[in-house]
């Protein structure tokens, strides 16, 4: 888990960036006893909403739907392998 500090020095944004990006519910820190806290998968969500802001020019309202969408796929994948799995294990 990184710190917020380390968390923005990493990324290369600043804090305000880091907390309208919370705000928007792009990204979930966990709270720990020195606060909130990152791990490495939200770097790379905050890498990815990086890329798509600067690097493709996607605006605010899009990145959000972006973001859902790939959470969407990933809830799909994990939902079909449980039940590839489930369905190998049957006689």
């Amino acid at each position: 888990m990184l710190t917020m500090e380390e968390f923005q020095l990493r990324l290369g944004v600043d804090a305000g960036t880091v907390q309208v990006w919370i705000e928007e519910g792009w990204l979930l820190p966990r709270q720990d006893q020195a606060g909130p806290a990152v791990s490495e998968l939200d770097m790379a969500r905050a890498r990815l909403i990086r890329d798509l802001k600067d690097g493709i020019g996607v605006n605010d309202e899009d990145i959000g739907v972006i973001l859902n969408l790939i959470d969407q796929v990933h809830g799909l994948r994990t939902v079909l392998r449980e039940l590839l799995r489930t369905n190998s294990s049957r006689p």
